[in-house]
């Protein structure tokens, strides 16, 4: 049995595997904590802004909804309990280890044809079940990622009028990738019940529609963006995602955190600061950018003098043993890296296993004199976004990857292939000699786009287009 979720403010449903809020008690007293992730980063100041209901997953042996305490919050909160075995099964043995790989270009972490997909299956039905269970009659629904690509047309299957939207927070591969899944025909099913699929790049949008065109029988109008699918129109959206901006200079600005960030270009005996920001994942391409550094001080032994990598790692599926060994390896990497270059008081890394306070993060974006952001693959990366959005006196570089989405966006950044270590490695070494005209120019470039891509905009954006579609 479900039980009864607390009535929408508003018709603003998002639903998501990942909640924005965990609750934590300290001292007798219940708190909410919010969960790190460019997902929930995104998101939360929308529903903040808006009102609504977020729907999420929540583990447990006695499947039901509850309604979290929400004081805090201007929307409410409800999670959906799954069994321990379906949530393990459909999070690590489906999403994690066959959707989040193949999305990224990268082979799967187990056989696909043995994957539990059953509970894939089971996991969209309840997420489903338990969001209609209370949504209001007009509710729009807003259903996010790969992780719930069948919901869209078990949500159509039950209400033929409803609004619903699905955005892709990954990349999305070509026919050749994607084909490979068993599933793959049942999968766009799902998303093909939707009224409105959104991407961040034409690119992906592009790959998507080549997926329906060749991997199923319906109509693709490929300039129109759309598709025809069981008696109605799916249309495509290419809608990049950003971050409050404003929200972000103005905390950038306040007087603590620039003192702070003083003090951190102080802690570091007044070095450049090369700095990396990343969830533990191996798309992140981590070690790929402690190769790259480790190149730059080989080649100039007085650089370790002059510079330092500050790198961030937020930790993430620590119980997954290829996580375990990647963060292994990054540990190996990192003292290795002290061990060859450090001098008495002065490490040339220094390196934060841990989810650092938002004011504390954006002290560091402001000391940092370049953000090297290089991953292997990404949607679209907004840690690139908030440093440039916290930059706000214009000086400081962006090298990023061109595997990440945002690399379509930001103009002013330099971009690199993050397989490419000596060319990374020389395209830091120029962002660090950049001089300050040119760091301007570039910074406000880019920082005219992340304003334009603000996340506001963009979820304004997208409902607009859902609110707009005919059925």
């Amino acid at each position: 049995m479900w039980a009864a979720m607390a009535r929408v403010n508003g018709k603003l449903v998002v639903v998501s595997n990942r909640g924005p809020y965990r609750t934590e008690t300290r001292g007798g007293r219940r708190r909410l904590v919010r969960a790190a992730g460019g997902l929930v980063a995104a998101l939360d100041p929308v529903l903040r802004e808006r009102g609504g209901l977020w729907v999420s997953a929540q583990e447990t042996d006695h499947p039901q909804v509850v309604q979290l305490e929400s004081d805090q919050l201007p929307y409410d909160l409800a999670s959906v309990k799954l069994r321990r075995r379906v949530q393990e099964d459909f999070y690590e043995g489906i999403s994690n280890a066959v959707l989040w790989p193949l999305l990224h270009s990268m082979p799967p972490t187990v056989r696909v044809g043995t994957a539990p997909w059953e509970s894939y299956r089971i996991a969209n039905t309840a997420f489903a079940e338990a969001t209609l269970s209370d949504a209001p009659r007009g509710a729009r629904f807003w259903i996010q990622d790969y992780h719930l690509m069948l919901m869209p047309a078990l949500i159509r299957a039950q209400r033929k009028k409803a609004r619903v939207g699905w955005f892709c927070h990954v990349p999305w591969p070509g026919p050749d990738l994607f084909g490979a899944l068993p599933a793959s025909r049942e999968l766009l099913e799902g998303l093909l019940g939707a009224d409105l699929l959104g991407f961040h790049t034409e690119g992906y949008c592009r790959n998507f529609l080549d997926c329906v065109s060749q991997l199923t029988d319906y109509q693709v109008d490929v300039a129109a963006k759309t598709v025809k699918a069981n008696g109605h129109t799916v249309r495509m959206l290419t809608a990049p995602i950003g971050v409050p901006f404003a929200d972000i200079q103005q905390t950038a600005s306040d007087p603590e955190v620039l003192e702070r960030s003083k003090k951190i270009q102080q802690a570091v005996g007044g070095r450049q600061i090369v700095l990396g920001v990343d969830r533990l994942d191996y798309t992140k391409g981590i070690p790929e950018r402690l190769l790259a550094f480790e190149h730059l001080l080989s080649s100039d032994r007085s650089a370790a003098n002059r510079y330092v990598l500050v790198q961030i790692m937020v930790p993430s599926r620590q119980a997954v043993q290829a996580y375990a060994d990647l963060k292994d390896e990054i540990d190996r990497m990192v003292g290795d890296i002290n061990g060859r270059f450090s001098v008495t008081g002065r490490l040339p890394v220094h390196y934060y296993y841990r989810n650092l306070p938002k004011n504390e993060l954006y002290a560091h974006y402001v000391a940092a004199d370049v953000a090297l952001i290089t991953p292997l693959r990404d949607g679209m990366n907004l840690v690139a976004h908030e440093y440039c959005a916290a930059k706000t006196d214009g000086t400081g570089a962006l090298v990023l990857s061109q595997l990440a989405g945002a690399a379509s966006y930001l103009e002013g950044a330099l971009i690199v292939n993050p397989h490419d270590i000596e060319g990374t490695a020389k395209t830091l070494e120029r962002a660090l000699e950049m001089p300050v005209a040119e760091q301007k120019e570039r910074m406000q470039a880019s920082r005219t786009e992340v304003h334009k891509l603000d996340v506001h905009r963009w979820a304004d954006r997208f409902l607009r287009e859902l609110e707009e579609t005919r059925r």
